[in-house]
């Protein structure tokens, strides 16, 4: 039998959508695909070629969520609508994980934090976060995504910006979510007229190409600041804070 998962609530940016990942989920799931196909798809657009595209649309979204449920994800939260245009290439993964030591919190905490030290983003961060009133650890790292042979002279190789929120759930003992956001973006270290592992750094003059590090930068505060909405809805005997009400009002439910 599933394990039944920590309820919390998150608010997510206008455009943004939480899909259920779960296999029990799979019909709330579709439902939900549809609702953000119907407002992504302009009312302008011809009926014969809404529907091609209505349909490569929700193949693609139910089947980058089905794949990542396989994986042990709860949900995935995307970006669904363009703002001013620019879709940013990024993803929350949310999931579940349970902890069959007798460790503290604490303890595990502390473990995650020095495992990640060697290659943490920002050496000077502690990666010590508190969320809803309780101790998390956030870790930062960058991954350059090495390109498949077979696809290699196609694809360019791609930085990928990792930040993952461990939490303990507080009322359930040996019960963690884990938020794990995740930004693509372009190396500006690379000959864009290159790929796969004949990409090789630019010259002096073609040092602008590439993604800037401010825009994933950006998208990393935006990150943060969505994980400082994180409040937990099931805590036994307490009573939701107007902060909690109001949140559920505006943010989306887990």
């Amino acid at each position: 039998m599933t394990a039944p998962i920590s309820s919390f609530l998150m608010v997510v940016p206008p455009g943004w959508a939480r899909l259920p990942a779960r296999e029990e989920d799979r019909q709330v799931l579709a439902a939900t695909v549809r609702e953000v196909i119907a407002r992504a798809l302009p009312d302008s657009l011809p009926r014969d070629r809404a529907e091609p595209l209505r349909q490569e649309m929700q193949k693609r979204l139910m089947s980058t969520v089905v794949e990542a449920g396989d994986n042990g994800a709860t949900a995935v939260y995307l970006p669904v609508q363009p703002v001013d245009g620019f879709t940013p290439p990024v993803s929350i993964i949310e999931s579940e994980v349970d902890d069959e030591s007798d460790q503290a919190p604490e303890e595990v905490i502390a473990e995650l934090l020095a495992d990640a030290l060697p290659d943490r983003h920002d050496q000077q961060d502690p990666g010590l976060r508190q969320v809803d009133g309780g101790i998390a650890a956030r870790t930062e790292t960058q991954l350059r995504r090495a390109v498949p042979d077979e696809v290699a002279g196609e694809l360019p190789a791609v930085d990928d910006r990792q930040v993952v929120y461990t939490i303990p759930v507080p009322h359930r003992p040996g019960r963690w979510v884990v938020m794990s956001f995740s930004a693509i973006s372009a190396p500006r270290d690379l000959n864009p007229t290159q790929t796969g592992a004949d990409a090789v750094p630019p010259a002096n003059d073609a040092t602008d190409i590439g993604t800037d590090e401010r825009i994933t930068d950006a998208l990393v505060m935006l990150f943060d600041a969505m994980m400082t909405t994180f409040r937990w809805t099931d805590v036994p005997d307490a009573e939701p804070t107007p902060l909690e009400l109001r949140l559920a009002e505006i943010g989306g439910t887990a």
